[in-house]
């Protein structure tokens, strides 16, 4: 376990006006108009009540269904997928996924609805569903020519639904969030008007979107080591996502920082400075791990397809991260 010995907490500012019936959707944000387009037309009612979760990334499951209803909800068929229950919401999009080539699962036989989805195979998703329409070209130094999902990444480009996540990067193995899906479905349907409804009240809004921060800048620097290294992006899922953040929030509680007994290899580390942003403590708990032998080995084990990411910020000050990891 690595441990940190500086600052103390401040509070943080609170949440901006929102939108959509949402506490936190800011109506100065990117994808405020998209939410609330979403919302107008059924693709999705939030998390929870008053609450989107804009930064939380998307799973396989979630973005079959929000693709399915931005559709019209059209008929489909069957799947062969063994991890794809009849009665689970995300079936009747998956058949239909299946039935009009928009997926082939992630092997024959699974789909992996809890898997995150990465910007890559969202573009590439999109992509089939306007009929894999030939696009222009990209300048993206990530975006390998060769990668799959190089055409539908230059068709986005070319019909402005991305611009990037940096005007040389689009990122194409960082997982999706709520926001940036109900965003390139806003724009592939031409950016319908909408007109804003109310505020709404989320009230774990403001942690859920700084833990959601720190967990999306803490991934993405993993992977980044990993790429330097030259291994294969480990995904996130949701399952084992839920399970760090929830053992980082058991360690807040206990006032201890102690290994947990789940099925998985496992980082787990501490900072007291309670005033660091989001991305203060990600860039932090990297830093820890990377130079601790036994951390940065599991940070960079060849083997290991899976990862779990999940931070806590305390009440009372500091910082709780888990990194969990699997084959």
């Amino acid at each position: 376990m690595l441990l940190g010995t500086l600052g103390l907490l401040l509070a943080a500012a609170p949440t901006a006006g929102a939108v959509a019936g949402f506490g936190d959707v800011p109506e100065d944000e990117f994808y405020a108009a998209a939410v609330q387009w979403m919302v107008a037309n059924d693709i999705s009612d939030g998390t929870s009540p008053g609450c989107f979760s804009p930064m939380d990334s998307t799973s396989r499951g979630q973005l079959a269904t929000f693709i399915h209803r931005s559709e019209g909800e059209p008929a489909g068929g069957p799947n062969s997928f063994v991890d794809v229950a009849a009665g689970a919401y995300y079936a009747d999009a998956v058949g239909w996924m299946v039935q009009n080539g928009i997926t082939t699962g992630t092997t024959p036989s699974t789909f992996s609805h809890d898997r995150y989805v990465t910007r890559g195979e969202l573009a590439t998703f999109l992509h089939r569903v306007a009929g894999e329409p030939s696009g222009g070209s990209e300048n993206f130094a990530d975006v390998d020519d060769t990668g799959f999902y190089a055409d539908a990444v230059a068709w986005m480009v070319d019909t402005g639904i991305t611009t990037g996540t940096s005007p040389t990067t689009f990122s194409p193995y960082r997982a999706v969030t709520r926001g940036e899906v109900a965003t390139f479905l806003f724009r592939s349907a031409g950016e319908p008007s909408v007109v804003f409804s109310g505020d709404g009240d989320c009230a774990t809004g403001e942690l859920d979107l700084q833990l959601a921060t720190a967990e999306a800048r803490s991934f993405t620097l993993l992977n980044d080591l990993r790429a330097g290294l030259g291994l294969d992006p480990l995904e996130r899922t949701a399952t084992m996502d839920a399970a760090a953040r929830d053992w980082s929030h058991t360690m807040d509680t206990i006032g201890n920082v102690q290994h947990s007994s789940l099925p998985y290899g496992e980082n787990i580390a501490w900072w007291s400075a309670g005033y660091a942003t989001p991305v203060d403590a990600a860039e932090k708990m990297h830093d820890l791990w990377i130079n601790s032998p036994g951390h940065y080995n599991n940070m960079t084990r060849a083997n290991y397809e899976l990862i779990g990411v999940g931070f806590w910020r305390s009440d009372s000050g500091g910082w709780h991260a888990t990194h969990v990891f699997s084959v």
